[in-house]
């Protein structure tokens, strides 16, 4: 799915997006965020509606506030990875929803902020590779922007989970593995015919074809 709906919401759009980042700089207009698009190797694009009815496609995150004397940061900020593929999907997790964030941006300046919602991509060599998937989540900030961060840039706060303070500088590791319930077919098979609804498995021996 090159798009993707979820929930919109609302907030403010830089009217010089409207105007090729020319004229209007200091200008805001009202809209409503209703969708999004995914490009392989660009940035994570919105669709907004404007307050007079314009439908205005192909927002980058860095055009999208919700407060008036929101800063400025750069795109290469706000969203740190370009998107994977034209396959995206759109989620809100319910448990999430509950969470205040602390943002890690790559200057190691930090932000809390408020979670929206999730992108994630599949089939695509990235997402694929275990060492290379990455999904980003929507935060908004409490400075009035917005902005995409995957999972290893966010420390979350829940209120009636998270009560140890967050790790200054976490070792851990990105996963290696791909984890799949048949990949040992080569040493077990199933044990009876089709019709069994409640068949065996045995152990194949070695050097067996059966």
């Amino acid at each position: 799915m090159l798009n993707v709906n979820f929930p919109h919401f609302y907030c403010y759009l830089r009217k010089e997006q409207m105007y090729q980042h020319k004229d209007h700089l200091n200008e805001l207009v009202k809209v409503t965020v209703f969708a999004a698009q995914s490009n392989p190797d660009k940035a994570l694009l919105f669709h907004v509606m404007t307050d007079e009815g314009i439908v205005r496609s192909r927002v980058p995150i860095h055009m999208l506030v919700h407060k008036t004397d929101s800063p400025r940061m750069p795109l290469d900020f706000l969203q740190l990875w370009d998107c994977f593929s034209v396959n995206v999907s759109c989620i809100t997790y319910d448990y999430l929803k509950a969470s205040r964030t602390k943002v890690i941006f790559k200057d190691g300046s930090e932000l809390w902020g408020e979670y929206i919602m999730t992108f994630d991509w599949h089939d695509n060599p990235y997402s694929d590779e275990p060492t290379q998937y990455k999904c980003m989540h929507l935060i908004q900030l409490d400075n009035g922007l917005y902005t995409l961060q995957p999972n290893n840039r966010i420390y979350w706060k829940h209120m009636s989970f998270t009560t140890k303070p967050f790790p200054k500088k976490p070792d851990y590791k990105v996963d290696d593995k791909i984890f799949r319930c048949e990949g040992t077919s080569d040493k077990w098979v199933i044990n009876g015919d089709d019709e069994q609804y409640y068949y065996e498995f045995k152990q194949k021996i070695i050097g067996s074809d059966d």
